[in-house]
């Protein structure tokens, strides 16, 4: 599973600011710091607090250019410091303020340190975690790793629901299994010509118990009660019957059932079960009483809703979503770059995390294979801590994978997964909508 960066985290993550660096004796680092605050305005602008205000010319990235000086008996020991923003005050300005004060300006009982103030690039907003923080730390300046993101999620809350995903409690629906249930929605209906092969499972949680209330699979193909099966087949399809928007639905009519005896109303949404595996679980009534829309539900998918399906995401309140391939020209959730055959094209949509937005839901990239290889590991884990009487198969690895995946052929999404050259070369818009 990877945490996709939200739209903030891709646009304004690598943005920097220049300031101003001097060298000074440790001894008076409190003392400037101090005429510095007391003389340079605007300063709470902004927040470099993840910046470290002194650092050790040991601390400092390779890069830097430190001038050579003889080392001697009588030499103090130096720091730098993190002056303020550029863009505050003028480099003149800043250079004649420092030399009004100690250890600029010679003293009865000291001699004038060299002023050299050294204009440079740092990056000005916090860290997301800290490898990025080490990253920036040999790149610009030290750099604090908060344990916060600016732009998302909290990262206790991301590590959390990670947890509770890819290691269930007793009883639980495992993460594999999800996303083949919602793998086998979307070949259910596709055999029967109503849609590509795409799924959609929703699963509510609730005191750490996970429970299946809708599976829909694409339906799009599929005529409605007035159309022929030539009228539709005439168009891309019913957009409002892509597995996402159907799963919804389904969610609304058994919301209605468990509240009252209201029946809801045949429109064209076709979210109603058209396979056995959509009765199977459409005809329970296991959704928590007095429930709204899919407030906090967890939503599984075969590939990346589109911007509609997204937004309907958005809409109905969800809790999470994780999905197995990414669309990388229609996908609405996605919001790292965008590439094609002439380089980059401009960043995605983002739409699980916009601070527009009046909601906002975490998002995981599922990646089969990394999945079998954690579980393989976390197995082999337990033999040589003796847990397990018998370990896997080493002979036969192949059945040491807890699931299968399989692979989507179907020719309406056939090369749509994760391409950098994926944006080029489609049959139809519409018909690559998940």
């Amino acid at each position: 599973m990877v945490h996709l960066k939200t739209k903030e985290e891709c646009r304004l993550g690598n943005e920097t600011i220049r300031v101003y660096t001097v060298e000074l004796p440790s001894k008076h680092a409190e003392g400037i710091l101090k005429v510095i605050k007391e003389n340079i305005e605007g300063q709470d602008v902004i927040d470099l607090q993840h910046l470290r205000r002194f650092a050790k010319p040991k601390y400092l990235p390779p890069h830097w250019s430190l001038p050579v000086r003889k080392r001697t008996e009588g030499r103090p020991p130096t720091l730098y410091l993190l002056v303020c923003p550029a863009n505050l005050i003028s480099l003149k300005d800043v250079h004649d303020l420092l030399l009004q004060h100690p250890p600029f300006c010679s003293s009865a009982d000291s001699w004038a340190y060299p002023l050299e103030i050294k204009e440079i690039t740092v990056p000005m907003l916090a860290p997301t975690s800290p490898e990025q923080a080490a990253e920036w730390s040999e790149l610009y300046w030290p750099t604090f790793y908060r344990k916060t993101n600016p732009f998302g999620a909290h990262p206790s809350s991301i590590s959390k629901a990670e947890s509770e995903l890819q290691e269930p409690a007793t009883d639980n629906i495992a993460l594999p299994d999800m996303m083949k249930l919602a793998e086998e929605a979307g070949t259910a209906t596709e055999k029967l010509g109503y849609g590509i092969r795409t799924g959609c499972v929703i699963v509510e949680r609730v005191d750490d118990k996970t429970e299946i209330i809708a599976v829909a699979g694409d339906a799009r193909l599929k005529p409605l009660p007035s159309e022929t099966r030539e009228d539709a087949s005439c168009t891309s399809g019913n957009v409002m019957s892509h597995a996402v928007m159907r799963a919804v639905g389904m969610i609304g009519r058994k919301r209605l059932r468990v509240a009252s005896s209201t029946q809801a109303r045949d429109a064209f949404f076709l979210d109603l079960p058209l396979t056995p595996l959509e009765q199977q679980y459409f005809e329970r009534d296991n959704l928590k009483p007095d429930g709204y829309l899919c407030l906090k539900l967890e939503i599984f998918l075969t590939h990346e809703p589109c911007m509609m399906c997204s937004m309907a995401l958005v809409h109905s309140r969800v809790g999470r979503v994780i999905f197995e391939h990414r669309m990388s020209r229609t996908g609405g959730l996605t919001a790292e770059m965008v590439r094609n055959d002439t380089g980059p094209v401009g960043l995605g949509y983002g739409l699980c995390w916009r601070k527009e937005l009046n909601w906002q839901f975490m998002c995981w990239e599922y990646t089969a294979a990394e999945y079998a290889l954690r579980e393989k590991e976390k197995e082999k884990a337990r033999v040589l801590n003796g847990n397990d009487t018998e370990g896997p198969d080493e002979d036969h690895p192949e059945q040491n994978t807890t699931t299968a995946t399989t692979i989507c052929t179907s020719n309406a999404i056939t090369g749509s997964h994760d391409d950098v050259n994926a944006n080029l070369g489609m049959p139809s818009f519409t018909s690559i909508h998940v």
